[in-house]
């Protein structure tokens, strides 16, 4: 009997869905995708008839959600009053969608801990280092913003300060997956990148900018919060 279009999507679907499940559990290289079918319910030949081979399921995989770091990457308010907020509410941003977003946070953890980029997956690292090159140069108008302004030390570059908040990012969301019980870096998280952007602050260092900078940590704690995580 032939398959209405519904139906092959619906296939698609479930292999995709199957695809996500199994590349979390045993990383995409030890994943086959016979094991992908078996796991989706459906043959082998199924899988080849939606997806040419692995790596081309992957990017499918992959594409089915917006990615912090990689595809989301607008700085809202930066031409405001104080473009480094406009940094500091990126930043929360970036980790609420992985906190609050179980697909994303999947993808983006089998993306950063569970690939292996070698073989046909190397071209998968270039698109990585050009979306990082986005959004350092994203950055360091910012930050050029910031110290046009006076609201950025005068003694750093607004490109080498990209490129830190770009190291700081990447390392913090490898960190906080890794940190499956919480009790490492998640409950830091809102005091971290408040001190990482007041370190960019005209008279960071002073008594009274890490008085503000705790203040602020304080407050972007929503209401109910339990160790720096929302509580459902």
């Amino acid at each position: 009997m032939r398959r209405t279009k519904q139906e092959s999507e619906q296939t698609r679907q479930h292999i995709l869905d199957a695809a996500l499940r199994e590349f979390a559990r045993r990383g995409v290289t030890r994943t086959t995708l016979q094991r992908i079918a078996a796991a989706a319910g459906v043959t082998r030949g199924a899988v080849y008839w939606h997806f040419a081979n692995k790596r081309a399921l992957f990017r499918a995989m992959r594409d089915q959600v917006s990615l912090p770091l990689f595809d989301r990457t607008e700085l809202l308010g930066a031409d405001g009053p104080d473009p480094l907020r406009a940094v500091e509410r990126f930043l929360h941003s970036v980790v609420d969608q992985i906190e609050k977003y179980p697909q994303t946070r999947h993808t983006f953890e089998i993306m950063s801990l569970k690939c292996e980029y070698v073989d046909e997956f190397r071209t998968e690292i270039k698109r990585h280092a050009r979306s990082c090159r986005e959004l350092s140069s994203k950055l360091a108008l910012v930050y050029a913003r910031a110290r046009d302004s006076g609201a950025m030390r005068s003694d750093l570059s607004p490109e080498s300060a990209a490129l830190d908040t770009c190291v700081f990012i990447t390392g913090l969301l490898r960190l906080w997956l890794i940190d499956e019980s919480g009790g490492l870096l998640r409950p830091h998280v809102d005091e971290l990148i408040s001190n990482h952007v007041a370190s960019r602050r005209v008279g960071a260092g002073t008594p009274g900018a890490r008085a503000t900078r705790r203040s602020t940590s304080t407050q972007r704690r929503a209401p109910g919060a339990v160790n720096g995580r929302i509580g459902c």
